[in-house]
């Protein structure tokens, strides 16, 4: 089963059932952080994913910093989505990782 890692917005539950009708299991965190954010909560969440998906509109400066950052040092693909809905964010990694697996 794939993991995927969505950083940003609030609908944790509606990412993980739309996640579980695809076959993946969606790890979440709200991209809402204080003084600059937790990096080993983000680093536990991008080590445990397959591919990543941030939320442009729904996750700060500072939090989205910190997701390339250990993303690009774990050597994670990472996604930036324009839209707050949890399908496009969702059909977006499953493409990805359709990707990944025909390479």
């Amino acid at each position: 089963m794939k993991t995927i890692a969505i950083f940003g917005g609030s609908q944790e539950k509606t990412f993980q059932k739309i996640g579980a009708k695809h076959g993946c299991k969606v790890l979440f965190h709200g991209g809402k952080t204080r003084n600059g954010g937790n990096k080993k909560e983000f680093r536990n969440i991008i080590k445990k994913a397959d591919v990543i998906c941030v939320l442009y509109g729904a996750v700060g400066h500072v939090s989205m910093d910190c997701v390339k950052e250990i993303s690009k040092k774990m050597n994670k693909q990472i996604i930036f989505h324009k839209g707050f809905g949890a399908s496009g964010a969702i059909q977006k990694c499953m493409e990805e990782l359709a990707m990944e697996n025909a390479a």
